[in-house]
């Protein structure tokens, strides 16, 4: 992936994340192109996530569509991820939920145009809010017993820009 994305610019398409990796004889995707949340069934944990940059006039599903760009840009060091849906129990949110208590790094791809995305690792998850429905996401390394960020969001958009 990281060779693909130089070689793109550092922007992903659609097809290029689809066409995902070849592991344990099989292939594993890189995202679920009608979710954003991906645990492919031959792992035992989420392997990513995605916030999908909102076409213009097309409904916007998650408040993260809106703000991820913003927190980014303004250098905040935790953004927003919105939960799948409204029950935090849901599978999809019990990844995220795992992926927080274990501290298990995932890839967060960003889109930054309608179909085009940048990848953003690692990407760990500190915070998981049931009673308002996101995720905190932190870009950066694990620091002692929790994930703490060490790169500013707008710091690891800039390396992936380089």
């Amino acid at each position: 992936m990281a060779r693909l994305a130089i070689l793109r610019g550092c922007l992903l398409d659609s097809g290029d994340l689809a066409g995902g990796f070849e592991f344990g004889g099989g292939r594993i995707p890189l995202i679920n192109p009608q979710r954003g949340i991906l645990k492919p069934r031959q792992m035992a944990h989420l392997l990513s996530i995605k916030t999908v940059f909102p076409r213009r006039g097309a409904r916007v599903w998650y408040d993260d569509q809106r703000e991820a760009h913003h927190q980014i840009c303004s250098g905040d060091e935790i953004i927003d991820y919105a939960f799948m849906g409204v029950d935090p129990n849901s599978p999809d949110n019990r990844w995220l939920r795992d992926a927080m208590q274990m501290q298990i790094p995932v890839i967060y791809y960003l889109g930054t145009s309608p179909g085009r995305y940048q990848p953003i690792i690692p990407t760990f998850i500190p915070g998981w809010h049931p009673e308002r429905l996101p995720v905190d996401l932190a870009f950066g390394v694990i620091v002692g017993a929790s994930a703490r960020a060490t790169l500013r969001a707008s710091a690891a958009l800039s390396y992936f820009n380089s």
